[in-house]
This record gives structure tokens, C-alpha cells and sequence, in this order.
């Protein structure tokens, strides 16, 4: 190496570091260049076969150690990048990114980097913490029934954390989060603390889902009574299943799904659902759950049942005034279908006169034309009261009235196209031979 290239370069450094400490005047971007090309130049004679001496290998060591070390003053008005974008140059020559090289210190030492191995720390665990939640969330939602819906809510934020993971696991997605950071003016010593705070809204965001899933079951629970209605039951069946995959304390959906089983004959299924809606204090899944009990001559079961129905059903009539005029309707139904079936019940126990307390009532309410529509046998009440009545050798005008009001409810029901149970058959017909019997 010719020593006289060594030695400009120690002029030329020295020179301008002079300068810098006279002068408040940064260098300028010809001063800087010059140093660094000279640099090339000791580089590319580095790199030939000549052997360089030990002195010579030294001297350079301290120059670069001053180079270095005045960094940030030598390139503080200049664009390194700018240079290195229009003339590339190799990692090797270091003396082209010292302007990274200032970025990695000022870093390494400024206060708020302190601490930044602990932010490190908890990213990893809040990250690690979205990851298992957004797999749980994608486990609830992504499934046939879940519909266009179920999918954009999942999507949106598996797609922030791919992008997250990106950042996180390869370096170029470092880099790209680095500059957008750099884009939004975040200072270089509040990166990791900016990248925690994504990882919170992150975290934010699954947990909005999650707190929402009965939000979200409730929505899946009214589209499949909506296709219920619309008489596509296998639809509805997966709505129904849905809403209760995402919200298994929806005691709406499980009654729903029963009543929908009912429809298809699967009373099995039909039955563990309403035992699942009246476990959690359901008072329709009381109700129908007895009349399956009733139906199979457990009247001891039925019965318990609607004892404990009946208890929930004084308590909501304590707060009768602050119900809403539908919540009003919706308990004179409960009450109608309560009363009926416990008269019912004491019927086929032959306990007549228990049965007439609760039937009575039962039939004031199926009289009432602003509830008789929304009940859904109303005709049931007559029916039983007339066969006591017939029992107790009542007089037949009364007989004769109440089977006229038993044949007439369910036919307006058969008119309407709604079907009947297999009792309420059996009634119709007995009505109708009893009618003709009496005149």
C-alpha cells in the first residue's frame, strides 16, 4: 500500500474533525465524500496481493476507530442512502452505512432502550397470547354455518397477525414495519414500545370478539328462526348449532333447537336440548319438557318440572309493570301453557278438582283474543275441562258449550294450515262424537 494514500486519509480525517470542533458548520457533503472514497481507496489496496505492514494495518485501525466514533458529526448533513442507492455498495465498506451504524448506537444507548429486552418479553407473551386466542375464535367461526359473516370477522384480524408475525420472524418484515414506523414520525428509541402497543390493540381487538360471541350467537340464533319459519330446517339446524357453538349458555338457541327437532320427529335430540334450556332456568323448556314427561305417563316428573316452571313464572308476574307490553304477551303464553298442562296432569291423576283451579285460569286466557293467536293450542284448556265435566256429571248445556269451544279452537288452528299433536286429534274427534251424540 502506498503510504502516502494512508496518510491523506489522516489528513483529510484529521483536518475535517479539526474543523468540526472549530466551526459550528457541518461539513460539507464534497468533505464527506472525499474521506469515504479515500477509504474506498485504502480498501481496494487492501484487497490486492501486496502485502501491507503491520504499522500500516494499525494506523488504520485508529483512523477507523475516529471515523467511527465522529460519525455522527461527519454525516450529519448528508444522505448516505441516497449515495448508496445511485453508486451501490457492498456491507463490507461499513464507511457507506455510517449513518446506520449512528442509528444502532443511539439506540443501543439512549435511555428508552434501556428496557427494551423486558418489552421484548411481554410482545412475545401477548403475541403468543393473541395466537392461542385467534385460534380458538377461528375454531368458533369457521365453519359452513358460519356464512360471509363469520368469516370477515375472523379474517380481519388473522390477517393483522400474519402481518404481526411477519414482522416479528423474518428480517425484511422487520424492516418494512421499522420504516412505517419511521413514516408515521415515531422516533427510532420508541420502536419496540410502538410494536407492544400493536400487539395490545391486537389483543384488544380479539377480545372484543370474544366478549361479543353471545352478541354474535344471537344473530346465528335469529337467522335459524328466520329459515325455521321459512320451513328450511336443515338451514336452520345449522344456525341453531352455530349460535350455540359460539354461546353454549344461549338458552333461546337450545329451546329453538328442540322445538325445531320436535318438527323433524328427533325427539331424543328434541328432549336433551330442553333439558339443557330448562336447566338454565328457560321457562318454555319447563313447559314443553313436562308435556313429553306427561305424554309418557311420567306424571311425577312432569310435574316437578312444572312446579319449578310455575315458581319462575310467579317471580316474573312480582315485576309484571316494568315488562314491556311484548314481555307482557310472552308471559300470558307461558301462563296459559303452565296452567294448562298442570291441569293436565291433575287430570290424568284424577284429582279433578286440582285440575279445574289451573284450568280455569288457563282458559280465561285462550278466551283472550289479544293472546289466543300467539298460543299455540289453545283449544287443549276445553278439551280437558269438558271430559271432567263429563266425568263429574256436570249439566250437559255446559258440557255441550265447552266441546263446541274445544272442536272450534283447533279447527280455526287446521284452517290456519298449523298442525295438531296426536291428543289434540284424539280430542277433536271425541268432540266431534259428542257433539253429534247431544243433538
Amino acid at each position: 500500500m502506498k503510504i502516502t494514500l494512508l496518510q491523506n486519509y489522516q489528513n483529510t480525517l484529521e483536518q475535517s474533525l479539526e474543523k468540526l470542533k472549530t466551526s459550528s458548520t457541518p461539513l460539507s457533503k464534497q468533505e464527506v465524500i472525499e474521506i469515504l472514497l479515500i477509504r474506498d481507496a485504502i480498501h481496494k489496496a487492501l484487497s490486492n496481493k501486496i502485502k501491507p505492514s503491520a504499522n500500516a494495518i494499525l494506523k488504520i485501525e485508529v483512523l477507523d476507530i475516529k471515523l467511527r466514533e465522529n460519525a455522527e458529526k461527519l454525516i450529519q448533513d448528508i444522505n448516505l442512502a441516497e449515495y448508496r442507492e445511485n453508486f451501490p455498495k457492498t456491507p463490507n465498506a461499513w464507511w457507506w452505512y455510517l449513518d446506520n451504524y449512528v442509528e444502532e448506537k443511539a439506540k443501543k444507548f439512549h435511555p428508552w432502550n434501556r428496557f427494551d429486552w423486558l418489552v421484548r418479553v411481554i410482545r412475545v407473551i401477548v403475541w403468543t397470547g393473541n395466537l392461542a386466542l385467534l385460534g380458538t375464535l377461528a375454531s368458533l367461526f369457521l365453519s359452513s354455518a358460519s356464512g360471509l359473516g363469520g368469516a370477515v370477522t375472523i379474517a380481519i384480524p388473522s390477517i393483522l397477525s400474519l402481518l404481526q408475525a411477519q414482522s416479528e420472524l423474518t428480517e425484511t418484515g422487520k424492516k418494512g414495519f421499522d420504516k412505517v414506523l419511521d413514516k408515521v414520525k415515531i422516533p427510532q428509541h420508541f420502536h419496540e414500545e410502538a410494536k407492544l402497543v400493536y400487539s395490545l390493540l391486537m389483543t384488544g381487538l380479539l377480545l372484543v370478539i370474544w366478549l361479543n360471541l353471545p352478541f354474535f350467537s344471537n344473530r346465528y340464533k335469529l337467522a335459524g328462526k328466520k329459515l325455521q319459519e321459512q320451513e328450511k330446517l336443515a338451514s336452520a339446524e345449522e344456525k341453531y348449532l352455530q349460535a350455540i357453538k359460539l354461546d353454549s349458555e344461549n338458552l333461546d338457541a337450545h329451546y329453538k333447537l328442540a322445538t325445531l327437532y320436535e318438527e323433524l320427529q328427533d325427539f331424543s335430540n328434541a328432549k336433551k336440548q330442553y333439558i339443557i334450556a330448562a336447566k338454565g332456568g328457560f321457562l318454555d323448556a319447563y313447559n314443553n319438557l313436562a308435556y313429553w314427561y306427561i305424554r309418557e305417563n311420567k306424571n311425577g316428573e312432569g310435574i316437578d318440572l312444572l312446579r319449578q316452571g310455575l315458581q319462575l313464572l310467579e317471580e316474573k308476574e312480582k315485576n309484571f309493570e316494568q315488562l314491556t307490553d311484548k314481555e307482557k304477551l310472552n308471559l300470558q303464553t307461558q301462563k296459559y301453557n303452565i296452567y294448562k298442562n298442570i291441569g293436565w296432569v291433575r287430570f290424568k291423576q284424577k284429582r279433578y278438582d286440582d285440575s279445574v283451579a289451573y284450568l280455569l285460569p288457563a282458559m280465561a286466557i285462550a278466551k283472550n283474543s289479544k293472546y289466543q293467536q300467539y298460543i299455540r293450542n289453545p283449544g287443549t284448556a276445553f278439551c280437558i275441562y269438558t271430559q271432567i265435566l263429563s266425568r263429574t256429571n256436570k249439566p250437559s248445556s255446559k258440557v255441550k258449550e265447552n266441546w263446541q269451544q274445544c272442536r272450534q279452537l283447533i279447527e280455526s288452528r287446521l284452517a290456519a294450515g298449523e298442525t295438531i299433536n296426536s291428543e289434540e286429534d284424539e280430542w277433536l274427534y271425541e268432540a266431534k262424537q259428542q257433539l253429534k251424540i247431544n243433538n
